[in-house]
C-alpha cells in the first residue's frame, strides 16, 4: 500500500486538543518509528484500536474480515445489531456480535453461498467496498491504476470512489494490486481517512463551538469522552454519544441535529440538552442507567428508548413522541418526570414510573403485556389506551382509559372507563382488588382506540376531495366530533391529549358573531388565513396587522367572537384556544355567508369519502343560505355524469339522497362510489336565498375523482396491520394508473420526498397499469428495516403497515 501517511486534519486535532493538554498517546512497543505510528497511536488513544495481551500491534500482521469488522464497529460507533444468518459464523465466536452489526449498519453482505469467511485475509479491493459503502460514494468506475484490468468489476466504482477521496491509495509504480492483503497498519490509515469524510470525533473534555454565533458541523459528529459541551452547532449528519462518555455527562446547548442522535453513553447525572432541536434521539445503553434531562426550549420530535433510562422534560422543553420499544429487556426501569405528549409502550414486562409530570397519551401496545405503570401522586396521563393487560399502580390521576385487553388491574379508578371495541362488552378491570364490569364504571364513547372510520371532509375549490382514512382516536376536523362531555357546551370535549371548541353556530352572516366555549382557559383566536397554532410568532403577526382577532377565553364560560373585524365577504373563519400552555385545540371552521344585499352565487364543491365503508359523498356550497325552490323537488333539478370524460348528464338514481344544510347541497349516491369521472349540473332555480329573493343559475361542475382504495388480500378488512420484515404485502386496488409508494409512516412532502425515501432504500414503489380488475400486487419487505410504514399515492386512502 506504500508508505504515503496522511496527518490528522486540522478540525479533528483541535477539536481533540482544544484548550486541554495533550492527549497522552497510547504507545506499542513494536509501532517506533513505523510509518503508521502517528495515526494507530490517535486511534489507541481514543480506544479504538488494540494490541495484543503483549500490549504489542503488530503492524505488518495482515488483518482478517472479522477484525476489520470489528474495527469498523468501534471507529463508526455502530452499536445496532441484526441477525446474521451466515452459515460459518456461530453465535459463540468472538466476532458474531459484530458481524451483525455489521450486517445491520449495511456494510456487510457476505457471499453468494451464505458465507462470510470471517477470518480470510481482508484484500485492499474489498476494504475499498466497505468504505465506500459506507460513506455511500459514487464514481465513473474509472481509475488511474495501471493494474486496473485486475480489479473486479463488483469493486471497481467503490476502489475508484476511495481513491478519488484519497481514502485508498496506490503504489508508487501506478500500481494498485487489489488483491494484496490489507495489514493492520494499512487497515488502520484508510479509517482514518474515512472517518475524516465521514465527520468529527470530540474526544477530549472541554467546550466546542462559538460562544455568540451558530456554526454549521458538514457530516456526523461522535463525542468520545465525558465531559463534552457542544453549543451553538447545526450538525448535518448524525449526532453520537459514544460508549466512552461511560458515567459521565455531555452538554448540548443550542444544538440542532438534523440526523439522529445516538445515545450509548451517559451516567445516572445525565445528558444535558438545552434550547437544543433533535429530530429522532435513540436511547441505547448497554451497561447502566442513563438520564437524559431536556430544559430550555428543547424540541424533540422523536425519542426511542431500547435500555433502561431517566427521561425528563423540564419547563417549556418538548418531547412530541417518547416510545419505549419492544427492544427493552424485560424488567427494565424507565422514569418519566415532566410533561410529554405521546407515550408508545410496546416493550413487554418493563416497569414505568412516573413521578410527577403529565403524559397527555399514553398508548399501551398489545406486545406490552405484564407491563406495570406507577403514577405518584403528583403525576397524570390524560388519556390512557390500554391494548394489553398491564397493571397501573400510584395513586397518581388517569383522566379516561380506554380499556382495549383483557386483564388489566388499576390501584386507583379513572376518572372515566371506556370500553374499547377490541373486547367483549361483559370485560372485567381488577380496581383496588376488586374485579369490575367495565360497562359498570361510569363509561362515554368520547374517544374511540381505532377501527372504525367516519366520513369527514371540507369544503374546498370545484373537484376537491379529502379522503378519510381509518380512525386513529383524534377526532378529525371535518368531522362533527364526538358527543360532548356533560360539562360541555356545543361540542367542546377536553380528551386530554387534545381539546375541542363548541361553538353555538355552524354558518353565519359577514354582520354576525359566532359565539364559541372552551373546556380550557386561554387565548382564543380567530381568523380567515390559513394559519394556526403552531407557529406562535407568524400568529402574533397577523394579529398585529389584523389578520387575526385575539381574545382571552375562560373554560366553560360562553366568549363572543366579532369575526366581522376580520371576514368581510363570504367564506370560511377558522377558530382555536392557545391554552396556558400553548397547546392548541383542534381548529373549528364556521362557514361566513354574505348578507341579503348580495345575490346567490355558487362559491365551491367538495367531495368526501371514507376508506371502511367506502361510501362517498358530494357538496355544492353558496355563498348564502339557500332552501328548496320548490318544497319536495330539489332531486329532480340534479343530473349526474358518471364514468366518461365528456358530461353525459342523466337523472339521479331513485335512491340517492339530497339534502339542504345551511348554504350546502348534499349528495349521498347510493352507489357507493361513482368513479374517476363524475360530474354534477344543477339546473336553474333549484334553490333560492332564505328570503326567497334570488335564486341560482345553472351551474356544472368540474370533474370529481374517486380516492383510490387499497385494501390488504390477506386483510380485507383491517386498514393497520402488523407484518414481520421479510413479509410479502399483497394488496388490491379499485382504480389504476397511479405510483403507488410504501415508506415510512412519518413520510411527507412531494413526490420528490417520496422518491428519495425509495432511492435511500427506505420504502418502495410500484407503478400500477390502468386495469387493476382482478389483479394482486405486492411490495416485498425483505430488504426493508422494521419500523411503522404507510401506503402512499396521490388521490388514494392510507393504509398502515408495522414490520416487526
Amino acid at each position: 500500500m506504500g508508505t504515503v501517511v496522511q496527518a490528522e486534519s486540522v478540525t479533528d486535532a483541535a477539536r481533540e486538543n482544544a484548550g486541554k493538554p495533550s492527549v497522552t498517546a497510547k504507545t506499542f512497543e513494536d509501532l517506533r518509528g513505523n510509518w503508521a505510528q502517528e495515526v494507530v497511536e490517535k486511534w489507541a488513544s481514543r480506544g479504538i484500536v488494540q494490541g495484543n495481551q503483549q500490549d504489542l500491534f503488530m503492524p505488518k500482521g495482515e488483518i482478517t474480515r472479522a477484525e476489520w469488522a470489528a474495527m469498523i464497529n468501534r471507529i463508526f460507533q455502530y452499536e445496532q445489531a441484526s441477525q446474521s444468518t451466515f452459515t460459518d459464523v456461530s453465535e459463540s465466536d468472538w466476532y458474531a456480535q459484530d458481524v451483525a452489526k455489521g450486517v445491520q449498519a449495511g456494510y456487510i453482505q457476505g457471499y453468494m453461498d451464505g458465507s462470510f469467511h470471517p477470518n480470510a485475509t481482508l484484500t485492499r479491493q474489498e476494504a475499498a467496498a466497505v468504505v465506500s459503502r459506507i460513506l455511500n460514494l459514487k464514481s465513473s468506475g474509472e481509475t488511474r491504476f495501471t493494474d486496473q484490468k485486475d480489479i473486479q468489476d463488483w469493486s471497481i466504482e467503490a476502489v475508484s470512489a476511495a481513491a478519488e477521496k484519497q481514502i485508498v491509495i496506490g503504489y508508487s509504480n501506478g500500481s494498485f494490486k487489489p488483491k494484496n492483503a490489507v495489514t493492520r497498519a494499512e487497515a488502520v490509515q484508510i479509517l482514518d481517512r474515512a472517518f475524516s469524510t465521514y465527520g468529527s470525533w470530540y474526544g477530549q473534555e472541554g467546550e466546542y463551538g462559538s460562544r455568540d454565533k451558530q456554526e454549521e458541523i458538514q457530516g456526523n459528529v461522535v463525542i468520545g469522552a465525558a465531559g463534552v459541551t457542544l453549543q451553538n452547532m447545526n450538525i448535518t449528519g448524525d449526532l453520537i454519544i459514544s460508549k466512552a462518555v461511560g458515567q459521565g455527562d455531555v452538554f448540548l446547548k443550542n444544538v440542532t441535529v438534523q440526523g439522529k442522535t445516538y445515545v450509548y453513553g451517559g451516567g445516572e447525572n445525565s445528558v444535558h440538552l438545552e434550547d437544543s432541536v433533535l429530530l429522532t434521539v435513540i436511547v441505547n445503553k448497554k451497561d447502566g442507567t442513563v438520564r437524559l434531562v431536556a430544559t430550555g426550549k428543547t424540541e424533540v420530535h422523536e425519542m426511542t428508548i431500547q435500555t433502561s433510562a431517566n427521561i425528563e422534560s423540564n419547563g417549556n422543553a418538548k418531547i412530541d413522541k417518547l416510545k419505549l420499544s419492544e427492544a427493552l429487556p424485560e424488567k427494565s426501569r424507565v422514569y418519566l418526570k415532566g410533561n410529554f405528549d405521546t407515550v408508545d409502550v410496546e416493550a413487554k414486562s418493563i416497569n414505568i414510573q412516573v413521578p410527577s409530570g403529565t403524559v397527555n397519551q399514553l398508548n399501551v401496545a398489545d406486545s406490552a403485556k405484564g407491563t406495570e405503570v406507577e403514577i405518584s401522586k403528583e403525576a397524570k396521563v390524560i388519556a390512557a389506551i390500554l391494548n394489553a393487560a398491564v397493571k397501573m399502580f400510584g395513586t397518581g390521576t388517569v383522566e379516561q382509559a380506554t380499556v382495549n385487553a383483557v386483564g388489566v388491574t388499576m390501584a386507583k379508578a379513572p376518572n372515566k372507563v371506556i370500553l374499547g371495541s377490541s373486547v367483549p362488552s361483559d370485560t372485567t378491570v381488577q380496581i383496588d382488588g376488586t374485579s369490575k364490569p367495565v360497562t359498570s364504571i361510569p363509561t362515554s364513547n368520547n374517544v374511540t382506540s381505532g377501527g372504525a372510520g367516519s366520513s369527514s371532509g371540507s369544503t374546498g375549490s370545484s373537484g376537491s376531495i379529502i379522503p378519510e382514512s381509518p380512525n386513529t382516536g383524534i377526532p378529525n376536523p371535518g368531522n362533527a366530533g364526538p358527543t360532548p362531555s356533560p360539562s360541555g357546551q356545543y361540542g367542546s370535549y377536553e380528551g386530554g391529549a387534545y381539546f375541542l371548541l363548541g361553538a353555538e353556530q355552524e354558518a353565519i352572516t359577514v354582520s354576525e358573531s359566532v359565539y364559541v366555549y372552551s373546556p380550557r382557559s386561554g387565548n382564543v383566536y380567530a381568523t380567515n388565513q390559513n394559519i394556526d397554532g403552531k407557529n406562535l410568532i407568524l400568529l402574533e403577526e397577523a394579529v398585529n396587522a389584523g389578520a387575526a382577532i385575539k381574545l382571552p377565553i375562560t373554560a366553560n364560560e360562553r366568549t363572543e367572537i366579532p369575526t366581522a373585524e376580520v371576514i368581510k365577504k363570504y367564506g370560511i373563519v377558522r377558530i382555536f384556544v392557545l391554552d396556558s400552555m400553548n397547546k392548541s385545540s383542534e381548529v373549528k371552521y364556521v362557514s361566513v355567508m354574505d348578507g341579503s344585499d348580495k345575490p346567490l352565487v355558487q362559491n365551491g364543491t367538495s367531495m368526501r369519502g371514507s376508506w371502511v365503508d367506502a361510501l362517498e359523498s358530494y357538496s355544492i356550497s353558496f355563498n348564502r343560505m339557500i332552501m328548496e325552490s320548490e318544497l319536495g323537488k330539489l332531486k329532480d333539478y340534479i343530473l349526474v355524469s358518471t364514468g366518461s370524460q365528456t358530461p353525459n348528464f342523466v337523472p339521479l338514481d331513485p335512491e340517492d339522497k339530497v339534502s339542504i344544510k345551511n348554504n350546502t347541497i348534499e349528495i349521498n349516491p347510493n352507489k357507493a362510489v361513482l368513479g374517476k369521472s363524475t360530474y354534477f349540473k344543477l339546473l336553474e332555480g333549484a334553490v333560492s336565498t332564505t328570503d326567497s329573493v334570488y335564486k341560482n343559475q345553472v351551474f356544472t361542475s368540474t370533474k370529481f375523482v374517486s380516492y383510490t382504495r387499497p385494501v390488504f388480500v390477506d386483510h380485507p378488512t383491517q386498514w393497520r396491520i402488523e407484518k414481520p420484515v421479510g413479509s410479502v404485502i399483497k394488496f388490491t386496488l379499485d382504480h389504476g394508473g397511479h405510483t403507488v409508494y410504501f415508506v415510512y409512516e412519518d413520510t411527507y412532502g412531494t413526490l420528490a420526498d417520496f422518491e428519495k425515501e425509495v432511492t435511500d432504500g427506505h420504502g418502495m414503489k410500484l407503478q400500477i397499469p390502468q386495469d387493476v380488475e382482478g389483479k394482486v400486487f405486492e411490495f416485498d419487505t425483505k430488504d426493508l428495516q422494521p419500523g411503522k410504514y404507510r401506503f402512499y399515492m396521490n388521490s388514494g386512502y392510507t393504509i398502515y403497515v408495522t414490520l416487526k
